[in-house]
Order: C-alpha cells, then sequence, then structure tokens
C-alpha cells in the first residue's frame, strides 16, 4: 500500500510519495490543478516495479503538503522544484508531467536540460498559441475568481462534478484533490498559480527541442482543456523524438480515468530506457 511520506522544506511541510531504492534511477512525477500526487497512484507500483524510483510531490498548497508563505506563482514553483529535488537528494531525474505539473516542469527542464533523461508529457504544453480554458479565464480574472474558488468549496457538488468528468475515480483519489478548496488560503493558491502565467515564462520554449532523450507524450482523445492538437504541437515544436499515444473515449485526467490505458505505454517508456 502507498503512503506518503513528510519532510520540511524551507520551514514547511511537503508531503510526497517515494517508492522504489533510493539508488535506482530517480523519476520526479509533477501534478497538476485541482490534484495532489494521487493522480499517480496507479502509476507509481508499476515504475518502481521496473526497477526506478517514483518521486511524486504534493506541490506547495495540494494535497497535504503546506502552501508557500509568500505567494504561489510560476516562479516560486520552478525554485520549489529545486529545493525538493536537493531534499530527497537527487540530480538527474525522467520527468513526468501532466497539467500545470507540465508547464512547471517543462519551463524548468528549460533552465536545466542536463538534470532530465526522459519525459512522459501528458495534457500539457509549454508553447505559444494556447488560449486559457473557459475555467481557467475565469481563476484569472480579478474578483470573480475569488468567487468561482469559493462556489468550487462547495465539496458535495464538486465532487459530483468530478465524478461526472471521471465517472471511474476512486473516492479517496478525489478527496485528496479537494484539499486545495478547503480553505480561502489554499484556494487563493489556484488564482496567484494562474494569475502568475506569463508569456515571457513560455518564450524558453525552444530549449527543449535542443534536449535529445527519450520522450513519450499520452493524451485523452476527448480532454476539454487542452485538445489533442497540443499533442502534435510538442512533438512538431519541441521534441521530434517523440511517441504519441492518444487514449481514446477519455477525458484530462486520464491517469486515474484510464490507468489501465495509460500504463502499458509508461512501462513501454521506462522499459526501452532499460534496454
Amino acid at each position: 500500500m502507498l503512503m506518503k511520506k513528510s519532510l520540511i522544506l524551507n520551514n514547511q511541510k511537503i508531503s510526497y510519495f517515494d517508492e522504489g531504492s533510493k539508488s535506482a534511477p530517480p523519476v520526479l512525477l509533477i501534478h497538476g490543478v485541482p490534484e495532489s500526487s494521487m493522480l499517480w497512484k496507479y502509476l507509481i507500483p508499476e515504475i518502481a516495479s521496473l526497477g526506478f524510483r517514483p518521486i511524486a510531490p504534493d506541490l506547495p498548497g495540494f494535497g497535504q503538503s503546506e502552501r508557500f508563505p509568500y505567494n504561489s506563482t510560476w516562479e516560486n514553483y520552478l525554485s520549489f522544484i529545486d529545493d525538493f529535488m536537493a531534499a530527497v537528494s537527487v540530480e538527474k531525474v525522467h520527468l513526468v508531467v501532466h497539467d500545470w505539473g507540465g508547464l512547471i516542469g517543462l519551463r524548468w527542464a528549460c533552465e536545466h536540460p542536463e538534470q532530465v533523461e526522459s519525459f512522459i508529457i501528458s495534457d500539457t504544453s509549454l508553447l505559444p498559441g494556447y488560449t486559457w480554458h473557459p475555467l481557467a479565464k475565469k481563476w484569472r480574472t480579478p474578483g470573480l475568481g475569488e468567487k468561482v474558488v469559493e462556489a468550487m468549496s462547495n465539496k458535495e457538488a464538486w465532487m459530483k462534478n468530478m465524478k461526472l468528468e471521471i465517472p471511474s475515480v476512486e473516492e479517496t483519489i478525489l478527496e485528496d484533490f479537494y484539499s486545495i478548496f478547503e480553505t480561502s488560503h489554499t484556494r487563493n493558491v489556484i488564482l496567484e498559480l494562474y494569475r502568475s502565467a506569463n508569456r515571457e515564462l513560455v518564450e524558453p520554449y525552444q530549449q527543449l527541442s535542443k534536449i535529445r532523450k527519450p520522450v513519450t507524450i499520452i493524451w485523452g482523445e476527448n480532454d476539454p482543456y487542452i485538445s489533442t492538437e497540443f499533442a502534435y504541437k510538442t512533438r512538431d515544436l519541441q521534441f521530434p523524438q517523440a511517441k504519441i499515444h492518444i487514449i481514446p473515449n477519455s477525458g484530462h485526467f486520464i491517469h486515474v480515468e484510464a490507468p489501465n490505458k495509460v500504463i502499458p505505454f509508461v512501462k513501454q517508456h521506462f522499459q526501452s530506457i532499460i534496454l
């Protein structure tokens, strides 16, 4: 059974999974919004079984991790990746990202290309031309965003909506995802993060094309937030070596919606590295 660990980093509690041998090649899994490390519940044992060390933090403010004592900006999450990797004593990682975890992880990789051994990228993009989905636009709007996240703190309604979006999802996973909405203090994390996004932080995106490591792109066919068009753009503009796998009849949260369809491609990725 998976159990989260915790550590104190910069005077705040950080919750995370860390499985496999400490001497095994590290795999850093970065979740998005509104998620937690429980997004990777089904992937972590599979990755560990192949002889790797999957490490998945609850980003500050999400899951059981305390939020930053300062603004939860994109830049501060980039710094968190450096600090967290140092805290768990890893230097080079295989990077697995989803949603905002991609904006954070891929942007971090632009500055640390020598520390990335491979990528698995899902339903995310660090490319110009992406238009915010309707909910993100509301979160980015001062005044309106505050009202929207407060409404989303109605747990019964939120759980009902998420179960409609991910019919097969486990209750324990949604409980962990919901943590971000529990208080106004944590709800503001979402607003601060979305409002910190700017074009300047996207500009180094072409740096990724210089990283000639294995890349697997896995995407939900019916993702309502970021379409499969960006799976192909990510390959064409950044990772020509990438293999793309579209998961049929699935949405944005593919790792908990259709794990049995995602896991074979994840295993294929890591098995090819072993070989």
